[in-house]
C-alpha cells in the first residue's frame, strides 16, 4: 500500500506534547516499520520538524538494510515552484525517490494531494493543514490513523471522531481504538495505528473468484510471493454481512486478482447463441474494486473463452489455459507495481 505520512512538531504550537526528539524518533520508527512491511511512503516536506521528513529518513534507513529495490518506495509530493527536496537522502539512496509535482502554490493543496494519492494515511501532531488533510481522508472513507500521542491536529481529530463518529465514517464501537491512539507513543500505539489504517498484516492480495478450483492454485502461488492472501470465503466473520466483510477486506489489500472463469453461460435476450461467462458476484466485486481502489490495482486472469464486459477492456487482463500460474511473469510484474511509490491512481 501507499501510505501518506503527514504532520509536524513546532515549539510555538501550545497544543503539542512531548519533545521534538521524541516526535522525530516516533516518525522515523513509523517510516522504518512501513518499509519493513513492504509498503511505500507518500511524503511532502523534508524538514526535521515534519512527520513526512522524519518518516522518509526512517524509510531510507530500513531500505539500506534490505536488498536493492527495483521500484521507487518513497513518493515526494511538492509544489511546482519548489526545488528538489531530500537532497542528501536522494544521494544516499538512488532510485528510491519519485516525485509528483502539484500545480498549486498552497502547501495545503500538497497535503490534500498526498491524501488523494494514498491508499491509507497516518497523521502525527500537526496543525491546520494536517487537520484539513485528516478531515478529507475521513470524509472520503480512506483508511486513516491519527496518532494523538504528541497532541496537535491528530489528537484533536481523534477527539472529534470520538464525539461524533458516524459523521466521519466511523462506527461508534471504534471509540476505544481512537482513545488508544491518544496514549503516549509506544509499540502498542503503533500497532493500533496500523490496525486503524487497515495496513496491519499487509502486503496482501485479494482473490476475486467464482466457483472454479483455480482459486486454490492461485492462492498457494500468491502465498509464496506476498505472504498473505485474502479469499473472502476463508475469512471467518459469521456475524458480519457479506457486503461489509468484502468492503473491509478489499479496502485493506494492496490489490486484487480476479479469476474470470466460465462458470455460467449467457446471451442477449432473444439470441439463442450462448457464451461462457463468469459468475455475477465476480463482476459486482470487480466493479467495486475498480471504482473504489482504481484500475491500476486490479488484474484480471481469464480462463479459456470466458468473456469480459467491454467496459473493462482497458483493465489489465491475460488469458490462461489450465492454471493461473501460466501468467506468473505478469502476476509478478503486477505485484512489483503495487509496491512501488509510483503506482498512482488512474487518470
Amino acid at each position: 500500500m501507499r501510505v501518506a505520512v503527514i504532520g509536524s512538531w513546532t515549539a510555538d504550537n501550545a497544543t503539542l506534547r512531548e519533545s521534538v526528539d521524541a516526535f522525530q524518533l516516533a516518525c522515523r520508527r513509523l517510516g522504518r516499520e512501513l518499509i519493513a512491511r513492504g509498503h511505500s511512503l507518500i511524503v511532502g516536506t523534508d524538514g526535521l520538524e515534519t512527520a513526512d521528513g522524519n518518516a522518509a529518513r526512517g524509510a531510507v534507513d530500513a531500505l539500506a538494510a534490505m536488498p536493492p529495490s527495483a521500484t521507487p518506495r518513497i513518493m515526494v509530493v511538492r509544489n511546482a515552484d519548489v526545488t528538489e527536496t531530500f537532497h542528501d537522502l536522494r544521494r544516499a539512496a538512488p532510485g528510491v525517490f519519485v516525485e509528483h509535482v502539484v500545480d498549486a502554490e498552497s502547501w495545503a493543496a500538497v497535503k490534500l494531494v498526498q491524501i488523494q494519492l494514498a491508499d491509507a494515511a497516518i497523521l502525527i501532531g500537526g496543525a491546520t493543514k494536517t487537520e484539513q488533510a485528516g478531515l478529507t481522508a475521513a470524509l472520503s472513507g480512506k483508511p486513516l490513523a491519527c496518532i494523538g500521542s504528541f497532541g496537535g491536529a491528530a489528537a484533536a481529530l481523534n477527539r472529534r471522531f470520538i464525539d461524533s463518529p458516524t459523521s466521519w465514517n466511523y462506527r461508534p464501537g471504534q471509540a476505544t481504538q481512537l482513545r488508544q491512539l491518544q496514549e503516549p507513543f509506544s509499540d502498542y500505539v503503533l500497532q493500533v495505528a496500523f490496525e486503524a489504517a487497515w495496513i496491519e498484516g499487509a502486503p496482501k492480495l485479494m482473490i476475486i473468484h467464482g466457483r472454479s478450483p483455480d482459486r486454490d492454485g492461485l492462492k498457494d502461488y500468491l502465498l509464496k510471493s506476498v505472504g498473505r492472501v485474502i479469499v473472502l470465503a476463508d475469512e471467518f466473520a459469521p456475524t458480519e454481512p457479506i457486503p461489509l466483510k468484502f468492503e473491509r477486506s478489499a479496502g485493506s489489500v494492496d490489490g486484487a486478482i480476479a479469476l474470470i472463469t466460465p462458470d455460467d453461460i449467457g446471451s442477449l435476450a432473444g439470441d439463442p447463441a450462448t457464451a461462457p461467462r463468469a459468475r455475477e458476484n465476480v463482476w459486482v466485486e470487480v466493479g467495486w474494486f475498480w471504482g473504489r481502489r482504481g484500475r491500476s490495482k486490479l488484474l484480471l486472469l481469464r480462463r479459456g473463452g470466458a468473456s469480459i464486459p467491454s467496459d473493462l477492456g482497458n483493465v489489465e487482463n491475460y488469458e490462461y489455459t489450465d492454471s493461473p500460474e501460466e501468467r506468473a511473469r505478469e502476476i509478478q510484474q503486477f505485484i512489483a507495481r503495487l509496491r512501488s511509490a509510483s503506482d498512482t491512481p488512474d487518470e
